[in-house]
């Protein structure tokens, strides 16, 4: 099995770089020779099988990106859309003192028929309606292509887009009627709308702009009142990843709800009575509760599939060592959003990870505090 997760893994990634996409039989003629040499126990085979299942999944991933973008012929004309708030707004003041909001809303219909593809837009509003996470709406729109500019060492927007699943960014025309079909309501965007709460009383404690701002950033990941002053006084400093809610955070608090567990199976002898799920368990809820507070962006999605393939692995009682669970993770994260793998937090998240774990191996028999120590030290060069 741990060869067909290596071809998996490495044909997903392939795929990833590809200049362009092959047509869409390709993909289908992958997946026979690769669901055929899943039965062969030979590990030669099984990893031609992982590769092969791999690309077919990533070209089938991309194929379906482009095909529900946005059409040439649609690009800047009015176009009426029907669907879902489904992420938290973005509001920053205009220089005129009007309010800008932006927020992702998932299409349930699109008129003229003509130009129906996409299913989640970008979309930018200013108007004075207060947009809340959950709501349906009906409005007039002008889309475009969620392409971006892509300069050596800046970000790359256009591959944000795609992983996001964004298929067109547009704005809500002034001219045209804006209709609130239904209001925030049930479990569809819950936890965005706590979310917006939170950051709301964030707003009412009374403290200045930028320590509001930063507080928001970094606890339901509202980047809203984070402007360019500040984020380039972070960058300077070296300080500015910890603005984005990361695996360093969702990390954070899953050791916090281990220790918690930990401590509640002691006191209640869970341990004597088959309790010692309790640590693992507390671990992964609190971390869902916290990655949701960070509208489960990417990289707290990452950290969560690591987390729960550990944690899994570890209450299943399944004999397989961290660099197989390690190697179960990508496969998870890859599976669920194959484009992961042209990102560099990917590479980044497993590649300390996997630093870390033959860390331990190399300190074992060490004396504890200079394990803690020399973990530090090789963390900061790495």
């Amino acid at each position: 099995m741990q060869s067909w997760m290596i071809g998996m893994v490495s044909g997903v990634v392939l795929t990833g770089f590809l200049p362009a996409l092959p047509p869409g039989y390709v993909a289908v003629l992958l997946l026979v020779p690769g669901v055929v040499l899943t039965a062969p126990c030979q590990p030669v085979a099984r990893l031609c099988s992982g590769i092969a299942i791999g690309c077919a999944l990533g070209l089938l991933h991309g194929s379906s990106l482009l095909q529900h973008r946005v059409a040439d012929a649609c690009v800047r004309e009015p176009l009426r859309v029907t669907g879902q708030v489904v992420s938290l707004p973005q509001q920053r003041r205009t220089p005129d003192g009007g309010e800008w909001q932006q927020f992702e809303f998932a299409v349930s219909a699109l008129s003229p028929l003509r130009c129906t593809g996409p299913r989640r837009l970008l979309l930018s509003y200013y108007g004075e309606s207060r947009i809340t996470p959950g709501e349906q709406w009906q409005w007039e729109v002008t889309l475009r292509k969620p392409r971006g500019t892509v300069n050596p060492g800046a970000f790359n927007l256009a591959a944000w887009f795609a992983q996001q699943g964004v298929d067109a960014v547009g704005s809500v025309r002034a001219s045209g009627d804006a209709v609130r079909v239904q209001s925030a309501k049930g479990l569809p965007g819950l936890h965005h709308r706590y979310r917006q709460r939170i950051s709301d009383r964030i707003g009412q404690l009374g403290l200045k702009p930028a320590p509001a701002a930063i507080l928001r950033a970094i606890t339901v990941a509202d980047k809203g009142g984070i402007d360019l002053h500040l984020w380039g006084l972070f960058q300077q400093f070296g300080l500015n990843h910890l603005l984005v809610i990361s695996g360093l955070h969702v990390g954070m608090v899953a050791a916090v709800g281990y220790l918690l567990g930990g401590a509640c199976m002691r006191l209640t002898g869970g341990g004597r009575r088959g309790g010692t799920w309790m640590p693992g368990v507390s671990a992964l809820l609190l971390a869902t509760l916290f990655a949701s507070f960070a509208g489960f962006s990417l990289p707290a999605q990452r950290a969560l599939c690591m987390l729960g393939c550990f944690v899994v692995a570890g209450l299943s009682a399944r004999r397989s060592g961290a660099a197989r669970n390690l190697l179960l993770a990508a496969v998870v994260v890859l599976a669920l959003n194959p484009l992961a793998a042209v990102s560099s937090g990917f590479w980044l998240s497993f590649g300390s990870v996997a630093a870390l774990l033959w860390l331990v191996l190399w300190q074992q028999g060490r004396a504890l505090p200079l394990r803690w120590l020399g973990t530090h030290v090789f963390m900061a060069l790495f």
